[in-house]
């Protein structure tokens, strides 16, 4: 019983705050999949970090405090402080910040991002794609909210690269593309390539 409590506690301390900033992180940084050992060292690491954070707030509780009030300091320094340094961290990532800092003193460091899929996607503005299939035919279409208010979308899964376009466009031989009524999902293993075009504004 004792270890049992033991293994609880060491969950709710090492892991459970680590898991709380990753899930927060990973709502803004895609393509930071880990698994097995390697996802249970980062656990480790983040909650580690959060204590080192939040953790001297736990002793500012003096020992006449009531059982709610320090119930809602340990809630504070598991919960509420790694998802805010999660959230903090996620933004301060998609928005490249660090990249500035690093570059003004001339260093240069890997992306977070690992795949360009998850970057693009992540990053495009709506515009008009041209998506060519392996089979040598080709997918026009607007990237984008169509005139339905379908969402165009592009999967995240690092196995399933699929694509749902939410307006096709037809390629006449000559002449601008002509929209259609037609939304269509492409599978991961039929896309060779896709272009992004954006849309020709008038000053």
């Amino acid at each position: 019983m004792v270890a049992s409590l033991e293994a609880v506690y060491v969950a709710i301390f090492f892991l459970v705050p680590g898991y709380i900033f990753l899930t927060f992180r990973n709502q803004f940084v895609a393509g930071q999949d880990r698994l097995g050992t390697e996802q249970i060292l980062a656990f480790i690491t983040f909650s580690a970090l959060n204590l080192a954070i939040f953790g001297w707030i736990i002793f500012t509780v003096p020992q006449t405090a009531s059982g709610w009030i320090r119930v809602l300091v340990w809630a504070v320094v598991l919960l509420v402080g790694p998802a805010i340094l999660g959230f903090v961290s996620g933004i301060w990532t998609q928005k490249e910040l660090g990249e500035y800092l690093y570059t003004s003193l001339g260093l240069s460091l890997v992306h977070p991002t690992a795949r360009s899929w998850d970057w693009i996607f992540h990053r495009v503005r709506p515009c008009f794609v041209l998506v060519t299939l392996k089979d040598g035919s080709q997918c026009a279409g607007y990237w984008g909210v169509s005139a339905t208010g379908t969402q165009s979308f592009a999967s995240s899964d690092p196995k399933e690269r699929d694509l749902y376009i939410s307006q096709i466009f037809e390629i006449p031989d000559e002449g601008p593309w002509r929209p259609t009524q037609r939304s269509i999902f492409i599978a991961a293993g039929e896309i060779r390539s896709i272009e992004f075009i954006q849309e020709e504004t008038s000053e």
